[in-house]
């Protein structure tokens, strides 16, 4: 059918697809037509079909559950609203029961969110109906509604004005529930800066008068909507001050929190506004009496004022330091008077010559008694406000303590220094989010500080309580977060003396035993600790490394148990590698240090990391190590590149298997070779362009062969571009697969698909498919011709899989089809709002889906199978190298977990992101994970019943995941059932962003086994959700998977895990 302007419109299955005739040669050529996919709107998901129950209903019950209904399903016509409120209307006007006219203005509200709503009409008809209203309750719902429909325009202000005056007369109002909201209503929508019948200021003061109210709750809201006008723009008087501070002695906790809110509010806004205390002729700033108040509503009856009050105190930076120095000098009162400590009292009978017999009662008291309204507050509100508050019975307070000291402390350093002893105090808490607070507080603020041994103490005691308090697995993992927080707290902090690192260092090591899995963040510790203390490791190192000044120690055991990880060798592995190949690959093997015939153990190594980031300071420490030392020290600064700094005055030699060895001793390289410009970002470029101009598709496919090749290696070998290089390499494979299915004729032929062959073909697009979706879901940071590229790329390879299993396959296509239309509109759309000019392959599918008619998968294939046999492979992407801004500091534990598995767990990508001057050196970055734990120790099994769950505890780093609710946990059990675990949110660590840290238990469970068998596990993302159409309904709602699935996208490559289910023990 034709319209008059000749396009044609088909509806088909439920769709509307438009479509317009191609342009002749001589006329310019015009915009290519829109896909289109509109669903038909069903009347029985109307709300309007229950509009005409409601004039039937029997009763007011029977009214009510007709509305409720249609709040529950509230769709309407546009051209059906206007009848719909003045049937409403209608029946609101002889309704008697109060809750049904509320329950109808409700509607109103909503009624107005709806598309094409008139809602200055509503608006009126709403007034109009409150007009004559006497019920409380019908007022309230309906200047609520007015309040929506309010919030729905907000910048129509002839709207607003009329509202709000609506708003003012219901202030008049009995109720306390019209009042309350009527006020809300001011506070949100009176017009700030607009001339009015009636001037913001005065409806300011009439606001105000409402805080006196009667009626507490009025009280509250009216305090609440000054605050919010003054966030509106609309600034508060500073005359309001007194009356806010005599409101924070209200009755009711409701008015004193927004009380305290509006004195904070005035401190921060007229800082330095003076002001004359009552009762005396003092005068402070507004700031400091403001502090004065909100420390002293510390001491409040009830904890949520309380905790508020702590809040607050935080952000207050501007107050005077000595009002601030009092919040942690705890006065001891009597009778509104200072009273001396024992300590000041006795020293006094000292000096004096007298001594106090102790018969005589009360003979410390003061000596007069004065009145209490001429005691300043402010000698007494802020005085040890921090310590009631650190030491508050209720958590919530003494938590929101620790974190306004914290923030006072930051640009305060005498502060800081006097809040130590207090925060060092919070480590025994018996709340472990408090002591955690406390560790994160102390860490933030380390650069002000200098630790004694009695706080350290303290300190390593609450590290030492841990091994005696933590018993079950369950509270050791939430623990974890504690030992790891003392960790980073202890590493940025400053040890006043050697003993005080003796002491640290022991207690470190002691914590080690009992806890293996906290290698890692005892290792960076120590890393940091010997970098900020050469001078106090210096006199240890005798100590540390058992060095006898006459005699030569025994050398570290290499059977010791606590080695640092597997014994397993890697001798077989390292023979048959060529000489560059093993260089590359030595920082890529950290848990495996058996090439040094002396291994040191766990411990030892924790001690020469610290030794050795020492040295690097300390170059004469260098001549106090021994000759085994200075061995472990070239392994280590191979295999641990990023604990283990380069020490320039000492060369160590290459470390290489033992025949390459036996032929260089002598030999050296440079200890830390200056990063080079490798030309990497050059060949790329140039490796791109060359393909681009091959002059024959042979010569195009030979290059491009030796590109994917060239690309894969130099990845894994360059540390600068691995992101681009990985996504330049796969983008060519994708390519190059492409190319060799629809060269092959098969995937054209229904009879030969329908065969043995057509089971190649299958795998080929299934393969292509997954590439794909890890083009788009593996890398961030593409530019938008990069991922123009990808989703035209990935559209071609969704028409390829729509044609093959329409034409040589029995399953429907339906689902296919119908993702794949969604893809068109969205490329279609994602390509016309950042102006790319689409390929040819995209622009002639856009132009023939636009002409057709019917949109079932049958027409569809058939129309898109020529345009496949004809096309030619797609432009290469030039992939953004450019260099990223400058980090605040080298993220470590990118490049550290990547170096931390083993080269035959996780070879490729695997430092990415960084140079070694911290900078991100290209905006595309692949995800990935590294799995710690389990480590794949095959040597013992894991042993549990047969049917139950077994636990295994997984500690992973995830880098550079978009997003991270697709991410799962991978099992693959012997008998190829694979699985896919959602790990909790809670699980998940967020660190330095795009990152995280994966801390779980796997459970596994399975049937009983004739022995041990391996599970793998891995982490994979869970792309599903956005590829419905690929995974169909079936498998989103039960949950299972194969192993080739295209849309389960791995992280990294598994973890191998020994396991032995048992079967159950029968009781005799």
């Amino acid at each position: 059918m034709l319209d008059g302007r000749g396009e044609g419109i088909s509806a088909s299955s439920g769709n509307i697809v438009e479509y317009c005739d191609s342009a002749s040669d001589e006329e310019p050529p015009k915009p290519v037509k829109k896909l289109r996919l509109v669903k038909k709107l069903t009347l029985g998901n109307s709300a309007i079909v229950y509009i005409g129950l409601l004039e039937k209903s029997k009763s007011s019950n029977d009214a009510l559950q007709v509305l409720v209904r249609i709040a529950d399903c509230l769709k309407f016509e546009e051209e059906d609203i206007p009848d719909v409120i003045k049937k409403l209307s209608e029946y609101f006007q002889y309704e008697v029961v109060s809750t049904v006219r509320a329950k109808i203005l409700a509607l109103f509200a909503d009624i107005s969110k709806e598309q094409g709503a008139d809602i200055p009409s509503i608006t009126e008809e709403l007034i109009s109906l409150l007009k004559k209203e006497e019920s409380h309750k019908v007022l309230a719902q309906g200047v609520s509604a007015l309040l929506k429909i309010g919030r729905l325009q907000p910048d129509n202000q002839g709207l607003h004005q009329k509202i709000v005056q609506v708003a003012i007369q219901r202030l008049k109002d009995t109720s306390h529930l019209v009042k309350c909201t009527s006020l809300e209503l001011i506070g949100d929508l009176l017009p700030v800066g607009a001339t009015v019948e009636t001037s913001p200021g005065s409806i300011m003061r009439l606001v105000g008068d409402y805080t006196h109210s009667d009626e507490g709750r009025v009280r509250s809201a009216a305090f609440r909507a000054m605050m919010t006008l003054h966030g509106r723009g609309l600034t508060l008087d500073p005359s309001v001050y007194s009356e806010a501070c005599l409101a924070l002695k209200d009755d009711y906790e409701i008015v004193r929190q927004e009380a305290l809110r509006l004195v904070w509010v005035l401190g921060r806004t007229y800082p330095e506004n003076i002001i004359v205390l009552p009762s005396s002729d003092e005068e402070v700033r507004l700031v400091d009496d403001a502090f004065g108040k909100l420390c002293n509503m510390i001491n409040d009856l009830s904890m949520n004022v309380r905790t508020l009050a702590a809040e607050k105190l935080g952000s207050m930076t501007l107050v005077s330091p000595k009002f601030l120095h009092q919040t942690l000098d705890k006065k001891l009162m009597s009778n509104m008077r200072k009273k001396r400590s024992a300590h000041e009292r006795a020293w006094e009978s000292i000096t004096s010559g007298e001594w106090a017999s102790g018969k005589n009662w009360s003979d410390d008291a003061p000596r007069e008694v004065i009145d209490a309204e001429s005691v300043s507050l402010m000698s007494s509100g802020s005085c040890g406000a921090f310590v009631h508050g650190l030491e508050d019975e209720f958590l919530e307070v003494r938590y929101a303590s620790v974190e306004s000291v914290c923030q006072l402390s930051l640009d305060n350093p005498q502060f800081a220094h006097m809040s130590l002893d207090f925060l060092v105090d919070m480590f025994n808490d018996e709340i472990e989010e408090v002591r955690i607070k406390a560790i994160d507080s102390l860490t933030r603020i380390s650069r002000h500080i200098v630790l004694r041994e009695d706080q350290l103490e303290t300190i390593l005691g609450a590290l030492k309580d841990l091994l005696i308090t933590v018993k079950t697995f369950v509270c050791q993992d939430f623990s974890m977060d504690v030992r790891e927080g003392l960790h980073k707290m202890l590493a940025s902090c400053r040890l006043s003396s050697k003993n005080c690192l003796q002491m640290c260092v022991e207690s470190l090591l002691e914590n080690l035993k009992k806890y293996p899995m906290d290698r890692r963040s005892t290792w960076h510790c120590l890393q940091k600790i010997g970098q900020s203390h050469p001078e106090l490791t210096l006199p240890l190192v005798p100590e540390l490394l058992a060095i006898h000044p006459f005699f030569d120690t025994p050398e570290p055991d290499v059977e010791d148990p606590a080695c640092i990880l597997h014994s397993h060798t890697l001798w077989f592995n390292v023979c048959e590698l060529e000489l560059e190949q093993f260089y590359n690959i030595q920082h890529l093997c950290l848990n495996s240090l058996f090439l040094v015939p002396h291994l040191t153990s766990c411990l030892d190594v924790c001690i020469l990391i610290l030794v050795f980031n020492a040295a690097q300071q300390s170059p004469t420490m260098l001549q106090l190590f021994e000759e085994h030392t200075l061995k472990h020290y070239s392994y280590l600064r191979d295999t641990m590149p990023t604990l283990v700094p380069a020490l320039k005055s000492y060369e160590p030699p290459i470390i290489l298997t033992r025949a390459v060895c036996s032929q260089l001793v002598g030999s050296s390289r440079p200890a830390d070779p200056a990063p080079l410009s490798t030309g990497s970002a050059q060949y790329l470029s140039d490796i791109l362009a060359r393909i681009e101009t091959a002059p024959s598709s042979c010569v195009r496919r030979e290059l491009m062969e030796a590109c994917r090749h060239d690309l894969s290696r130099l990845a894994t070998i360059d540390r600068a571009i691995p992101g681009a290089l990985q996504f330049s390499a796969l983008y060519i494979s994708s390519q190059l697969l492409m190319i060799d299915i629809l060269s092959n004729k098969l995937w054209s032929n229904p009879s030969a698909l329908a065969s043995q062959q057509g089971n190649v073909v299958k795998n080929c697009i299934s393969q292509l498919l997954s590439q794909c979706l890890k083009l788009q879901h593996l890398y961030v940071g593409l530019n938008t011709e990069d991922l123009s590229c990808v989703k035209q790329f990935k559209l071609k390879a969704l028409a390829l899989q729509l044609v093959y299993i329409v034409r040589g396959s029995n399953f429907s296509a339906l689902a296919l089809c119908e993702h794949f239309l969604e893809t068109v509109e969205d490329t279609q759309r994602y390509l016309s709002e950042h102006e790319v000019q689409p390929e040819a392959f995209t622009s002639s599918l856009f132009k023939e889906l636009g002409l057709l008619e019917d949109t079932k998968p049958g027409p569809v294939a058939r129309c898109l199978l020529p345009l496949l046999q004809v096309s030619t492979p797609a432009p290469l992407p030039h992939t953004n190298i450019k260099m990223g801004r400058k980090l605040k500091g080298v993220r470590e534990s990118n490049s550290n977990a990547a170096v931390e598995r083993s080269f035959s767990m996780n070879k490729e990508c695997l430092v990415e992101n960084l140079h070694e001057d911290g900078l991100i050196a290209q905006y595309i970055r692949s995800s990935m994970a590294v799995i710690s734990e389990p480590t794949g120790d095959l040597e013992t099994a894991l042993k549990f019943t047969a049917g139950l769950v077994l636990g295994v505890h997984c500690d992973a780093l995830l880098h550079n995941i978009q997003d991270i609710s697709t991410l799962r946990i991978k099992v693959k059990y012997p008998d190829q059932q694979t699985h896919l675990l959602v790990p909790r949110p809670t699980d998940l660590r967020p660190l330095e962003p795009p990152d995280h840290r994966l801390l779980t238990t796997i459970l596994l469970s399975h049937h009983v086994w004739t022995e041990a068998c391996i599970v793998e596990v891995s982490l994979a993302l869970d792309v599903a959700r956005a590829e419905s159409g690929l995974a169909g309904r079936k498998v989103l709602s039960s949950g299972s998977m194969r192993s080739d699935d295209p849309w389960v996208l791995d992280l990294c490559r598994p973890v191998k895990v020994l396991v032995s289910p048992k079967p159950i023990k029968r009781g005799i």
